[in-house]
């Protein structure tokens, strides 16, 4: 992976965890392992309130779960993924495609890795992530002109996103243009003070 992930956006989810149903709950229980409680209890729970209770942990946990694999090669991230799709429908989001990009792209075939990325991105144009694993492949692969293309998009739909200077500065020294390299480190080191890469490629580039 390019840069440290942080992806909990779980978007588009709302709807589909405020649902009530024991179906529904079971079906997302199972994909992480969990199970409900058969025991007797002295405080009874209405079904709604059990699956507003555990719908929204066991859903995080499962996404959880794909990144964690997607980020090990493990295959068994594609049926995940492919089971989140399926019990959450239109609901899923984004993520569970962004997890089959990222699995594709440790197990080293970047063709398949894009496909996935552009189908995150056709979900969820305001994927941030998603465009950069693209364009850093893009990079990878020698393709300059598709990857400033897909980070000037992502520069026009989020012009403070640090990320996205960066990889315009890594853009930039690829080209042997360095100026516009540590014009674009030091912009992103301006925008998240934390983003080390920035901090590093830039104390090369001015040595």
């Amino acid at each position: 992976m390019f840069l440290q992930k942080n992806v909990n956006k779980m978007s588009n989810l709302s709807e589909y965890i405020k649902r009530p149903g024991r179906l529904a709950c079971c079906a997302i229980l199972m994909l992480t392992g969990c199970q409900l409680s058969t025991s007797n209890s002295k405080e009874e729970v209405t079904q709604p309130e059990l699956t507003e209770r555990l719908v929204p942990n066991a859903l995080e946990a499962a996404y959880s779960r794909a990144l964690r694999l997607a980020e090990q090669g493990d295959p068994a991230t594609l049926s995940l993924c492919d089971s989140l799709l399926a019990n959450s429908g239109s609901a899923g989001g984004a993520e569970p495609y962004y997890y089959k990009g990222i699995y594709f792209e440790t197990i080293k075939e970047p063709v398949k890795a894009i496909g996935w990325f552009d189908k995150t991105i056709q979900t969820d144009y305001n994927f941030y992530e998603a465009y950069i694993e693209k364009a850093a492949l893009l990079l990878e692969l020698k393709q300059f002109e598709p990857a400033l293309k897909e980070l000037e998009l992502l520069r026009t739909l989020s012009p403070g996103y640090a990320p996205v200077h960066y990889w315009l500065g890594k853009w930039a020294d690829r080209l042997g243009k360095k100026e516009k390299a540590l014009e674009h480190f030091r912009l992103a080191l301006s925008l998240d003070t934390s983003l080390t890469e920035a901090r590093a490629a830039l104390q090369r580039l001015e040595k």
